[in-house]
């Protein structure tokens, strides 16, 4: 079996399973809705503002971290101040966020992989899709028992530049670490966005089914399995 320098795993859906995306999102504005009236901000004008700030960060190619590129965007269509958005949004994600676990699933596995993923290999990383602050990347590892000090790096709208499917999000992890695509292993569920870009850089992947998201791609060709047979795969793997 392969040895690799570096084992990245997607977050949602893959070790995080949620009901469905449509529902995380639609709980997200609601909830942060009501903490900008509760802030005695115009909620419409906010969430404009909020909805076009992780567009321009989804799209990313500015060469500045996702953040700066949200707050920019959302304090020019809403036309309130960074400072005062940032308070809003670190109430939110301190306190209402908690909500969002409501809508997802237990995954004994995850604390097996990621264990699994620091033994296997020199550099863990979690390398879920970077449009969220590190307030909200730590609940939703808590929810599964796990910590980001438990990985080398834990991708957030703070830290990086680019989001999936752009293959600069993937390069950036790897420059982090000096590694090359071949010595590098991903972990996800979603074919585009996590399979496809690796594909394209060379790094290797295993696609996890028990919460596949496929956009209607095809898939045959990549490595895949349900938690359990991940587990399996990287238990065989060399030891780091």
């Amino acid at each position: 079996m392969k040895k690799y320098k570096l084992i990245m795993s997607d977050l949602d859906n893959t070790l995080l399973p949620i009901y469905t995306q449509e529902r995380f999102a639609d709980m997200w504005f609601k909830d942060i809705g009501k903490k900008f009236i509760d802030h005695g901000l115009d909620p419409k004008r906010c969430l404009e503002g909020m909805n076009s700030a992780v567009r321009a960060m989804l799209y990313n190619e500015s060469g500045k971290k996702n953040i700066e590129v949200f707050y920019e965007k959302a304090e020019q269509i809403s036309g309130y101040p960074r400072d005062l958005i940032a308070q809003v949004a670190d109430d939110y994600y301190t306190t209402t966020f908690e909500n969002v676990y409501d809508l997802t699933l237990p995954n004994p596995y995850a604390p097996v992989i990621a264990g699994l993923m620091r033994s296997k290999a020199e550099h863990a990383v979690i390398a879920t899709m970077p449009i969220f602050t590190i307030e909200a990347v730590t609940a939703r590892l808590r929810w599964i028992g796990l910590t980001p000090d438990m990985f080398d790096h834990v991708t957030t709208a703070e830290n990086s530049s680019y989001c999936k499917p752009n293959t600069n999000y993937f390069s950036e992890i790897l420059e982090r670490f000096s590694v090359k695509p071949r010595e590098a292993l991903m972990i996800g569920n979603d074919v585009r966005e996590d399979m496809q870009p690796c594909k394209t850089l060379g790094i290797d992947t295993f696609l996890v089914t028990d919460h596949i998201i496929t956009h209607e791609l095809p898939y045959s060709e990549y490595r895949q399995g349900s938690y359990a047979e991940l587990v399996s795969f990287l238990e065989n793997l060399p030891e780091n």
